[in-house]
């Protein structure tokens, strides 16, 4: 677990279930894009999201949702190691289209907190506490599991967000765009820089600066980590070999294959392979399937699970819940003044701020 910066990995795509959940402290180098849609919740540190349509920087306890087929990255920020994340798929390519209708359209990338956008943020973040508890505590209600996903779909498809609020690009982060999403639809075939700059009517100097102005990275170490994350699912299938998944990745032998891998990942890809193996665990012992998670990470969900109560009303100031037929109210800021009216109505008055 420690070489694997706090790697956890629940992924029920394994045996054809949408839903897949995993913990871990890697900096997401190399843009993607899936069927599936894409939750994020930071546990510590600072990411920087970059999409097509704005990049931002998100914070400790906020929220990132990233639509189907959005091209996207989300990495550490710079000078910030110590960041851990949470992430949810939902693989609407694993459901029957009469459950999901028409995905395009229906979602819209953001990024959501307490203060901006409530109305979506604290349902979303209780869901992702419910989910977490279940898992941690070993449920295998399928049923339950199935009701919690839908609410994690229905509540990240209740949002639009005015692309007005988000910030705006220059050319030069739309000529990058454009460069790598021609990169990440050629990447198996046996592309140079010269391809790139050629298909895009750019110089070869002007290319080259500008993948490496945004990625940091040269070119050939960008198409080298483009290929190894597109090979993930086929490594932890297990049903072929290093040097076979190498070959169809792109890459040009498995020796290479691996050292790219080790620095991507920060593991052998054989080590990445066997540690999904004892996380995915999916047998009939019941134990088998509680999360195995280490100290690090417990405290980082403590506050996710912990705080899953049942929930009356929460917004930025105010969070009011059910505990042993009692109400419990927490106020989150300072109030001036509390009233209780003669039918029993609390009144809390804010200070304003």
């Amino acid at each position: 677990m420690k070489d694997m910066n706090g790697y956890y990995d629940f992924s029920g795509q394994k045996f054809g279930y949408p839903l897949s959940l995993s913990i871990n402290g890697f900096s997401q180098n190399v843009f993607t894009r899936q069927s599936s849609l894409e939750l994020s919740y930071v546990l510590c540190g600072e990411y920087e999201a970059v999409t097509e349509q704005f990049s931002t920087i998100v914070h400790k306890e906020e929220l990132i949702l990233i639509a189907p087929y959005e091209m996207h990255l989300l990495r550490k920020r710079c000078g910030k190691d110590d960041g851990k994340i949470l992430t949810i798929h939902i693989d609407f390519d694993r459901m029957p289209e009469s459950m999901t209708g028409e995905v395009k359209g229906q979602f819209y990338s953001g990024v959501f907190n307490s203060q901006k956008n409530p109305s979506v943020y604290f349902p979303l973040k209780r869901k992702i506490g419910e989910l977490v508890k279940m898992l941690m505590d070993g449920q295998s209600n399928l049923l339950r599991l199935n009701v919690l996903m839908a609410e994690l779909v229905c509540f990240s498809a209740r949002e639009n967000i005015s692309l007005e609020e988000l910030p705006l690009q220059s050319e030069y982060q739309e000529n990058y765009l454009k460069a790598i999403k021609y990169i990440d639809e050629h990447f198996k075939e046996p592309l140079t820089l010269q391809d790139v700059a050629d298909r895009l009517s750019f110089s070869l100097s002007y290319t080259s600066k500008l993948l490496k102005k945004y990625m940091g990275i040269p070119f050939s170490k960008y198409l080298s980590y483009v290929r190894v994350r597109a090979s993930l699912e086929a490594l932890l299938e297990g049903k072929e070999q290093i040097e076979q998944i190498a070959l169809e990745c792109g890459m040009p032998n498995g020796k290479a294959y691996t050292k790219t891998f080790r620095e991507l990942y920060g593991i052998l890809p054989s080590a990445y392979r066997r540690q999904f193996r004892q996380n995915l665990k999916y047998s009939k012992d019941e134990e088998g399937r509680v999360m195995q998670l280490d100290e690090e990470q417990k405290s980082l969900l403590s506050h996710l699970v912990e705080g899953n109560r049942q929930m009356v009303y929460e917004d930025a100031k105010l969070v009011i819940w059910k505990e042993q037929e009692k109400f419990c109210c927490q106020v989150k800021e300072m109030w001036s003044d509390v009233t209780v009216a003669a039918n029993g109505k609390i009144e809390v008055f804010f200070e304003e701020t």
